[in-house]
């Protein structure tokens, strides 16, 4: 057992529960998006976003229960999270995730930016139902730094001359989420 594995022990239920409401809240509102949701959600990735989110949860919640808010967070962050894998494998034009196909080789690039922005607006809606001013400006900033290191990377490309400085800059700026 790796020792992830058994930090995140504690919320592995609370995992498997985030998603199947992931592909429930993602796949409700047309069959497109239900197929790509089940793609996208069925794939186990790490969930160390969520799983962090609700380890605090349990660890600073009386009798150590995660609340709705909470469990609705790790949600977000996932959500925000695999939007952005989504349109990054479109730009890199990444055919697999994970030893998976990519959903815009699945499906096509139209569909793929379409269910991106579908989980960001999504994600930002569910956000403003949290009422709390100060998880949004900050899951909002997240998502600004993402777009905003993306096109650095985009600009960058095949620039040789990039300083060590500004490469570690510009892979920071990506992976704030």
């Amino acid at each position: 057992m790796t020792s992830r594995t058994l930090l995140f022990s504690t919320v592995e239920a609370d995992l498997k529960l985030l998603t199947d409401n992931l592909k429930q809240l993602v796949g409700a509102r047309h069959p497109i998006l239900y197929a790509a949701a089940e793609h996208l959600f069925s794939v186990q990735g790490k969930r160390v976003r969520p799983a962090i989110v609700l380890l605090i949860s349990r660890a600073t919640m009386p009798d150590h229960e995660i609340i709705p808010k909470h469990r609705r967070l790790a949600e977000i962050t996932e959500m925000i999270h695999t939007a952005s894998l989504v349109h990054d494998d479109v730009v890199d034009e990444s055919e697999l995730r994970r030893g998976v196909p990519t959903v815009h080789s699945l499906f096509n690039n139209r569909v793929a930016v379409l269910a991106g922005d579908f989980l960001f607006a999504q994600s930002s809606w569910y956000l403003a139902n949290l009422d709390n001013l100060e998880v949004v400006k900050l899951l909002s900033q997240v998502i600004m730094d993402l777009a905003e290191g993306e096109i650095q990377q985009g600009l960058n490309r095949f620039d040789t001359s990039l300083s060590i400085e500004a490469y570690l800059e510009r892979v920071t700026t990506r992976q704030h989420l």
